[in-house]
């Protein structure tokens, strides 16, 4: 085989390469975009929360229970407890997700490069033999 079909070989290799790393950064982005809607309807979940004083039923309008009753029962309700873990499980899971959807996306960019910089050698490669005279 000659050196200018090797030549057109790795062109061609390196190429579809850089395709498919495009892609892949394409995806990665698109994931990216989507864990990070997801995590902000999270954090503009937890902001909306009972917290704000003029909702009637808030936080704020409860009375503190007496401690000088006996019978009163001061503890946080198990239907509280579980919301509260929810909020924080999808919290968590919003977080994970986008953590993962970035580092994808810098190991997708990451290989773009690698695949960018090999085509380019192969074009310089090939430019190289076709300005050599007698190739």
């Amino acid at each position: 085989m000659s050196i200018r079909a090797e030549l057109e070989a790795a062109l061609a290799r390196a190429e579809a390469d850089w395709r498919r790393a495009n892609e892949g950064l394409i995806k990665a982005q698109a994931d990216l975009l989507k864990a990070n809607a997801g995590w902000d309807k999270i954090v503009t979940e937890r902001r909306k929360a009972d917290t704000d004083r003029r909702r009637p039923g808030s936080v704020w309008d409860n009375m503190f229970p007496d401690r000088r009753v006996a019978g009163v029962d001061r503890r946080i309700s198990d239907a509280e407890l579980m919301a509260l873990s929810r909020a924080v499980e999808s919290r968590d899971k919003a977080y994970a997700g986008r953590s993962k959807a970035e580092a994808d996306w810098a190991a997708a960019e990451a290989w773009l490069n690698a695949a960018a910089i090999a085509r380019d050698q192969a074009i310089a490669a090939l430019e190289a033999l076709n300005q050599t005279p007698g190739a």
